[in-house]
């Protein structure tokens, strides 16, 4: 049998939800303004702190099947509204440091494959901003930056060199 849940303990995993989305809106700030700097330092602990979020996101998913009164309409509108207000950061963060990070001509070893998985995830964002419960509610200007966002990533992983490959191909 499955473990049940009860409202108390997921309306504690939405208080650290929205606590994550907090300091991911910070983050984000910071990592704007060090990627003038050439640094990706600050983008990564967005990037880290994004990741902590999408964890909660799974488990508080999980808890909200598993309620014990079954009464989840208002917790669930409350969890899709903090997904959601991440989820538009996520895209508008990434573009603008993708953005910043395009006009910089010399990019780390290493930056194509930390780019790819940038663009997996932006992937991701839009297969869930297409989700029937999501579709729609974010407005028109989300899925035009997450279209600028993927365009401007793949330029830069185009220009980005990889890691030393140390292969032989005979």
């Amino acid at each position: 049998m499955k473990r049940q849940y009860t409202r108390q303990e997921v309306k504690e995993l939405l208080g650290a939800l929205d606590r994550q989305c907090r300091e991911a809106a910070t983050l984000a700030k910071i990592a704007e303004h060090e990627a003038s700097k050439h640094s990706f330092g600050a983008y990564r602990e967005f990037r880290d702190k994004v990741g902590e979020f999408q964890a909660l996101v799974i488990l508080i998913e999980q808890r909200l099947r598993n309620l014990a009164d079954g009464r989840s309409d208002d917790l669930r509108d409350q969890f899709e509204r903090l997904d959601m207000v991440m989820l538009a950061l996520l895209v508008r963060a990434s573009m603008r440091f993708f953005f910043v990070l395009s006009a910089n001509p010399i990019l780390p070893m290493g930056a194509r494959e930390i780019f790819m998985v940038e663009l997996r995830s932006l992937h991701d964002a839009h297969e869930k901003l297409n989700r029937a419960n999501y579709a729609g509610k974010l407005g028109p200007d989300l899925n035009r930056d997450l279209e600028t966002a993927s365009l401007i990533l793949e330029e830069i992983i185009d220009k980005a060199p990889g890691l030393l490959n140390f292969r032989r191909d005979d």
